[in-house]
C-alpha cells in the first residue's frame, strides 16, 4: 500500500514538472515576438532566450531581431564600379586592358580622385600581382598617376623566401597586414592564382571567396579579383573560366571587351547587388604613355583615357568580334584560302601544336590569325580534330591539331 502511494506521488511530481516544461516553452513561444502584450523581457534579450544560451558551446543558432540591426547605406570605393565591403571580379578575355583598368583605379584611389566615399581622401592600395613583376607595376602605376608611396605590394614569404598565397590558408596573416597598413583596396591579379584548390570546382572556391569576402566586410575595403573568360562567342556572364561560383559569390562583377574593329574598350557592369547600374556600359581608348626606368630607359606603357557611357554592351563586342574573325577575310585572302592552308599545312607536317601553327600562319603570305584558323577549324567540322598535348609542361593548356583519316 504504501509502495503504491509513494509510486503514485513520483508520477504526479514528473506530471507536474511537465506541465511546468510546456507551459514555459509556450511563454517562449508568444515572448518570441517583440511588442507582444504581457513580454517577458527577462526571457527575450536581444534576440536570444538568456536563459537558455548561457549553457550553450560550439556550433549552436543563434537569432537576431531586426530593430537590433543598424541600417547601413551601400558605401563604394569607386561608384557604381567597385563596393566597399565586398569582392568585385573583373573579367575579360586576355589582353582587353582588366589589370589597366584596375592600375586606372588604384591610381585614382590614392590621389583621392574616385566618386564615392573617399572622395578628396587619398588611400592606401595593395597589390597581389602573380603574373606581372613588382617593376612593371610601378611602372604602370606611375604612368597612371598614382602616388607611389601609397602603394603596396602584398605577398606571402615561408623560411625567407617568396612563397606562393594560399587563400583561405593565409587569410589571418594577410587580415592583420591590411588592417595595420590602413589599406582600402586590395587588387589581386588574378584571384584564380590564390585560391587553394580546384578553380572549376565549386566548393573549394567558395571556401576561399566566402571568407575572403568576409574579411573585406569586417575591413570595410574593396577586394578586386581579375578573372579571365573563356574563349568564343556566347553570352558573357556565362564565359568567366572556372566555377560559376565566381559569379555567385562576388556582389559586384565588371565585363571588358576590346573591340577589334576600332580598337577602344567596352565596359559593361554585369552584376551590382548595391545599386541599379546593372547593365550599364562605358567605353574607354587605350592610349600609350613613356615612362623611364631606374636606369634612364624609356617605356611605353598604357593608360585609359576618355572615359564615357556607351551604347555598346560587351554581349556585342565580342559576337561581333568572334563573327568578324569567322567572315572577314584575311589580307588578299578569303574564308576558303584559310581553310585550304590548314588542310594542306597539317598534310604536309602532321599533328603540330596550335601555337607552332598560329606562328607559321602569322609569318606566311597572305598572313592568317589565331581567330581566323579556329574559325576554319570549325568550318572544317569534324576533318581537323584538337586533342592535349601530352608533352606540354607550365601553366595553361596546349593542344594538338591533326586531319581525323577517318573523316
Amino acid at each position: 500500500m504504501s509502495l503504491t502511494i509513494a509510486t503514485d506521488a513520483v508520477s504526479d511530481r514528473r506530471a507536474d514538472r511537465t506541465l511546468e516544461n510546456l507551459d514555459r516553452l509556450a511563454r517562449q513561444a508568444n515572448h518570441a515576438r517583440p511588442g507582444m502584450d504581457g513580454m517577458d523581457t527577462d526571457i527575450w534579450e536581444g534576440g536570444l532566450i538568456a536563459e537558455e544560451t548561457t549553457a550553450q558551446q560550439g556550433r549552436h543558432a543563434t537569432i537576431t531581431r531586426a530593430t537590433d540591426v543598424k541600417v547601413e547605406r551601400p558605401r563604394w570605393l569607386d561608384s557604381p564600379f567597385i563596393p566597399l565591403g565586398v569582392i568585385t571580379v573583373i573579367a575579360g578575355r586576355a589582353g582587353v586592358s582588366k589589370s589597366t583598368f584596375s592600375i586606372d583605379r588604384a591610381a585614382k584611389a590614392t590621389r583621392g580622385r574616385l566618386d564615392g566615399d573617399h572622395r578628396g581622401r587619398p588611400v592606401t592600395v595593395a597589390f597581389s600581382a602573380i603574373e606581372d613583376g613588382e617593376g612593371m607595376q610601378t611602372a604602370r602605376l606611375k604612368a597612371a598617376g598614382a602616388d607611389l608611396d601609397r602603394v603596396l605590394f602584398l605577398g606571402i614569404a615561408e623560411n625567407g623566401a617568396a612563397s606562393g598565397m594560399r587563400i583561405p590558408e593565409d587569410l589571418h596573416t594577410i587580415r592583420e597586414v591590411l588592417a595595420a597598413q590602413h589599406v582600402k583596396l586590395w587588387v589581386i591579379d588574378p584571384i584564380t592564382s590564390i585560391i587553394d584548390g580546384n578553380t572549376n570546382k565549386r566548393d573549394d572556391v567558395r571556401r576561399a571567396l566566402d571568407p575572403l569576402a568576409r574579411l573585406a566586410y569586417d575591413l570595410d575595403i574593396a577586394i578586386i579579383g581579375i578573372a579571365h573568360f573563356n574563349k568564343g562567342g556566347g553570352y558573357s556572364s556565362d564565359k568567366l573560366s572556372g566555377s560559376h561560383a565566381f559569379r555567385d559569390a562576388v556582389r559586384s562583377m565588371l565585363l571588358i571587351a576590346k573591340d577589334d574593329k576600332n580598337g577602344d574598350c567596352v565596359l559593361t557592369v554585369d552584376k551590382s547587388n548595391y545599386s541599379t547600374a546593372s547593365g550599364m556600359s562605358f567605353s574607354y581608348a587605350l592610349s600609350s604613355t613613356q615612362v623611364r626606368d631606374d636606369d634612364g630607359e624609356a617605356m611605353e606603357v598604357p593608360t585609359i583615357t576618355g572615359f564615357m557611357k556607351s551604347e555598346r554592351s560587351v554581349d556585342e563586342v565580342i559576337n561581333a568580334n568572334v563573327q568578324r574573325a569567322e567572315r572577314v577575310p584575311s589580307e588578299n585572302a578569303g574564308t576558303d584560302d584559310a581553310d585550304s592552308w590548314l588542310v594542306e599545312y597539317l598534310n604536309e607536317y602532321g599533328p603540330t601544336p596550335f601555337a607552332t601553327i598560329a606562328a607559321d600562319a602569322a609569318n606566311c603570305s597572305p598572313s592568317y590569325t589565331k581567330d581566323q584558323l579556329r574559325a576554319a577549324r570549325k568550318r572544317l567540322g569534324g576533318r581537323v580534330t584538337k586533342t592535349r598535348d601530352p608533352a606540354h609542361t607550365g601553366r595553361g593548356q596546349s593542344y594538338i591539331w591533326a586531319l581525323d583519316p577517318d573523316h
